[in-house]
């Protein structure tokens, strides 16, 4: 996807800290002497508290960004942050970190999670219904196979702005499309094209 972007993006890739066990869905692509890690540990609260702060605090530094791009656990947490509130870990309480990017890039995302929830030790998904929402364009892209479960990615993608919401969904379960099926990478870029596009049209961040 990145080599049919062309050269004029450049990437920034957040590496996760914990050492973890490789995924069952590497398979014998990569080797299981490799060190594997994660962003978070899924079972700790503390642990994605964290992540968020840790990320938010790389953005600070290293950014400003025009977009973020998140797979799979990465999503999780890009749209938690993007979720949280301001009050918690800004000044202003009626907006959301969705202002830190331009667009944002979701594949194969699985739940967000509410920040408010986490700082009191508990999970709760944020859902439709809790008025959080996540305004800049963004695209989406999952398969409705994934073996996590028919839920990957719809949860995220509703709780996006419709207007500026780009969906794409495929066959080949909790992977990202690439030159092994043309017309799946064509369909992705399409609306990853799209949505750093519309993104490219804001002002400022």
């Amino acid at each position: 996807m990145r080599a049919e972007l062309g050269d004029e993006h450049t990437y920034d890739f957040v590496e996760g800290t914990i050492p973890w066990l490789k995924a069952p869905d590497l398979g014998p692509l990569f080797s299981d002497d490799d060190d594997y890690f994660s962003y978070f540990d899924p079972s700790d609260t503390l642990s994605l508290q964290r992540a968020i702060l840790d990320l938010r605090r790389y953005i600070q530094v290293e950014g400003p960004f025009d977009g973020i791009i998140a797979f799979s656990q990465g999503a999780t947490l890009a749209s938690t942050l993007l979720l949280a509130e301001h009050g918690k870990l800004g000044s202003d309480q009626e907006e959301n970190h969705s202002s830190a990017f331009k667009c944002a890039i979701f594949l194969a995302a699985g739940y967000a999670w509410s920040f408010d929830a986490l700082r009191n030790n508990k999970w709760a998904r944020v859902d439709e219904n809790s008025g959080l929402r996540i305004r800049i364009p963004t695209a989406h892209v999952w398969a409705h196979n994934d073996h996590l479960g028919p839920d990957v990615g719809t949860t995220v993608a509703a709780l996006c702005v419709p207007d500026t919401r780009y969906t794409y969904t495929h066959d080949e379960r909790h992977t990202v499309p690439g030159r092994r099926s043309p017309e799946k990478l064509n369909a992705t870029l399409k609306i990853v094209r799209r949505v750093i596009w519309e993104g490219s049209l804001a002002t400022e961040y």
